[in-house]
């Protein structure tokens, strides 16, 4: 089915490793599994993944595991055409890459897969335009700036690019090393040597092998004589091609040719014959339906898959707001509902040493008034809570981002010099062994953070004024009182932003190492934000239109921390959300529920705590939150509903002590009971439109929100070897717009700011996912369980399956 040099086709995958192409590649897996080697790297692709190959290098493919694929190609003759002679270098590859969904490219993929499988059309303009909608893909979504060249590129990679661009760019012109190394400033033997070690063969060598594989399909397909194929692939004459043409295929081209039409009768039957028979399995298989009536299959075999340890990462701490706020009652009441029933180990607070305190007015030294700091460490400690205690200078809280500010409350004491600021923590340290002991908080999690928002170490941001200020000597003072008056209490830092800090956070990782003060745990600040400076140099924050920028973030800290020599540091997530927003109802809603889950599926084996922000929504309580909900970034509204993101960590709770597996949208587990939990959710990420206009989301314009992928999706499970036969029963919890939306209830009353306490409570009872059991009879000798579920797009519903004899 070639189309004016496109192509798509579904194969069976078989071990074999291809010759240098000149095509541009796409290979999109449908199911199965097969490795994949490219560019010296080997890669797993599995079911949907992608991988782009481009012109002038080979790939491989090997550990095949029942894989089918489909193969879209595009020769340069056409890209060059069609991109008007642009040099657009393109990276596709979802095994690695985390920067994209893929979701557009996947979606194109089942619709050249349907239509290859149907043949629906009686010509081959419909997919002829699918093919053309797959490479404008590319171009939009695709296409690596320079700026993404240059983050991501090795110098080695740089050069690599130069070279195939202007061989690929030449390849029917004249080529000459000499004139390509004057281009790149480097000697001819120096890029030939470069060139060596990256391909394997000789500069000269590999043009000759690309300019015969472009006159493979010429010799194939065309009525060209030998002089006219041989100038089209870049000979100077066709003695010249002979002699290149016997060299790598061992006939010379008219034999070639002759040969190839002898057998092509024969082989194209075969081609035919195998085609058919693809495109019967496919049919068979659905994929003629497209994306949208498919299916996940699953398959667990209970006897092999005894699971791995799932460690749970995400309830070790909450974030409860200022300390402050800890002397309210409501807030105290909110704590302890999130320790007894979401299961927090840690409680995270504040500014400590905030005006609101009245521990000190930063200017005596000796005179300490802890009373408001010792009712709350003594509820805390009454109530077996133990206290993440933040040391440092920032905000009460982050009301709002207009993308160039973010609005917050500054209470912090200014403490007059160094000496104040170290004499207040040395006696603040020494007050709680005294009146809690050394026991109890050898327990607790000391950290000094810096203000990662605003952190310019400039006069007004510092923790103490000092001419001769270094943040980092501050921490190190904290770090040796801690170590000395409390040796077994974890004391880290800095809960910065990895991406934004960057150089800071080097110089202080470093010294850490070098001065051998090398902190507990090393705490960041995880928002999908991208910040950039504007034309006029203003520094501007924005959601980041990355649907794995939070990922991406993770592997930036890994590296930051393996660069400056700490790699073996525990990282703590201390504060993460989809928005730093508190007046965004999507907080609200469904949508940060299966948020909240999908990220802790791709996040909970990278850090050692992941620190949800936060935990009620009275750390953001001002004179505009007067509705049921307000947008604001807790788990429990301020009348104590709970939200849907509250219902995520409940479910993600459940989940058993051992992983069998996981994917994009489930989560398998067991107890030691023997007990089967799988989390099912569905998260879409956000469509173009959301990231023009503001962060904060209204009423009217969250349920209007528009996502990438509105269709449903099908998971089927099955379970073999299950350890007894008989009545097994599915019980189901399912949270959705529907069921469990607070959201979705307070629309039943007009989104009414005016409710009696009987409607309030109403809405507490009323805003909890729905909760359903089924039985199934499982026979003996065959031992299996199939199940079949269907969400909706940011549902997420938990089964639990478990035997009664």
């Amino acid at each position: 089915m070639d189309i004016n040099g496109m192509n798509y086709r579904v194969q069976k995958a078989e071990s074999k490793e291809e010759n240098i192409q000149t095509e541009l590649l796409l290979i999109f897996v449908l199911e199965g599994e097969m490795s994949l080697r490219y560019q010296d790297e080997k890669y797993l692709m599995r079911a949907e993944d992608i991988i782009l190959i481009n012109p002038g290098i080979s790939y491989e493919i090997h550990d095949i595991r029942n894989a089918m694929y489909g193969i879209a190609s595009f020769s340069m003759r056409l890209t060059n055409s069609l991109l008007q002679n642009r040099h657009m270098i393109f990276y596709c590859n979802s095994v690695v890459d985390e920067g994209h969904s893929y979701q557009d490219l996947r979606d194109i993929f089942f619709q050249l897969t349907a239509e290859y499988t149907s043949r629906a059309h009686q010509t081959n303009c419909y997919i002829n335009s699918i093919m053309l909608k797959l490479l404008d893909c590319l171009v939009e979504h695709y296409q690596l700036n320079k700026e993404s060249m240059e983050v991501y590129e090795t110098e080695n990679d740089a050069r690599m690019r130069e070279i195939m661009q202007y061989i690929l760019s030449n390849l029917d012109q004249e080529i000459s090393l000499n004139e390509l190394a004057d281009q790149m400033f480097v000697s001819a033997s120096t890029l030939s040597r470069i060139f060596k070690k990256n391909t394997g063969v000789y500069f000269a060598d590999y043009v000759m092998q690309l300019r015969v594989k472009t006159a493979l399909g010429l010799l194939k397909y065309s009525e060209q004589n030998m002089t006219q194929i041989a100038m089209t692939s870049g000979f100077t004459n066709s003695a010249s091609f002979n002699r290149a043409f016997r060299k790598i295929m061992g006939v010379t081209p008219t034999e070639y040719r002759e040969s190839y039409r002898t057998e092509s009768m024969k082989h194209e039957k075969h081609k035919e014959e195998q085609e058919t028979e693809i495109r019967e399995e496919l049919k068979k298989k659905g994929y003629e339906l497209g994306k949208q009536e498919r299916t996940t299959r699953v398959c667990i075999d209970m006897e092999e898959n005894q699971g791995r340890k799932y460690v749970k990462t995400w309830n070790r701490m909450i974030n409860i707001g200022p300390i402050w706020d800890l002397n309210k009652a409501n807030v105290q009441f909110h704590t302890l509902q999130l320790n007894e029933q979401l299961h927090f180990r840690y409680i995270r607070v504040w500014n400590v040493f905030s005006r609101k305190m009245m521990i000190n007015d930063g200017k005596t030294i000796g005179q300490y008034n802890y009373d408001s700091v010792n009712q709350v460490l003594d509820f805390m400690v009454q109530n077996r809570l133990k206290p993440f205690l933040d040391l440092g200078r920032r905000p009460d809280t982050a009301l709002r981002s207009d993308g160039k500010e973010v609005f917050f409350e500054e209470q912090y004491i200014p403490f007059a010099s160094r000496e104040n600021w170290e004499c207040m923590m040395d006696d603040f340290l020494s007050h709680i062994v005294d009146r809690y002991g050394q026991e109890e908080v050898s327990g607790w999690i000391f950290e000094l953070d810096r203000d990662c928002i605003h952190g310019d170490d400039s006069a007004n941001l510092r923790l103490y004024q000092d001419e001769q200020y270094d943040f980092f000597e501050a921490w190190k003072y904290l770090y040796y009182v801690v170590k000395n008056k409390i040796p077994d209490a974890k004391f880290g830092g800095v809960s910065s932003i990895v991406v934004k800090d960057w150089k800071f956070l080097v110089n202080f990782y470093e010294r850490c190492n070098r001065e051998n003060v090398r902190p507990d745990f090393a705490s960041f600040i995880v928002f999908p934000y991208d910040v950039y400076n504007t034309d006029s140099n203003e520094i501007v924050r924005k959601i980041s239109q990355n649907e794995f920028n939070e990922e991406n973030q993770i592997r930036e800290i890994k590296k930051l921390l393996e660069q400056t020599g700490l790699a073996d540091t525990p990282i703590y997530i201390t504060e993460w959300n989809n928005t730093i927003s508190n007046r965004n109802y999507l907080n609200d809603s469904c949508f940060r529920a299966a948020y909240l889950v999908k990220k802790v599926e791709a996040l909970v084996d990278q850090v050692e705590m992941l620190g949800i922000m936060s935990g009620s929504d009275w750390v953001s309580s001002h004179m505009d939150t007067v509705g049921i909900v307000n947008g604001g970034i807790g788990l429990l509204t301020k009348d104590t509903i709970r939200k849907p993101a509250y219902f995520a960590v409940d479910f993600l709770n459940q989940l058993g002590e051992y992983l069998l597996d996981k994917g994009s949208n489930y989560i398998i587990t067991r107890k030691e009971s023997g007990d089967i939990y799988i989390l099912c959710f569905y998260y879409s990420w956000f469509r173009r439109s959301y990231f023009l206009q503001e962060e904060d989301v209204d009423l009217r314009k969250c349920s209007s929100m528009v996502f990438e992928d509105e269709s449903p999706v099908h998971l089927d499970f099955h379970f073999e070897n299950l350890k007894e036969s008989g009545e097994y029963y599915l019980k189901k919890r399912t949270l959705n717009r529907q069921n469990g939306s607070i959201l979705n209830e307070w629309g039943k009353f007009q989104y009414d700011l005016r409710l009696t306490r009987q409607d309030v409570k109403y809405l507490q009872g009323i805003s909890s996912p729905t909760l359903s059991q089924s039985r199934v009879k499982v026979i003996s000798g065959d031992n299996t369980l199939d199940m079949t579920v269907v969400l909706e797009p940011h549902e997420i519903s938990l089964i639990h399956i478990f035997c009664r004899k």
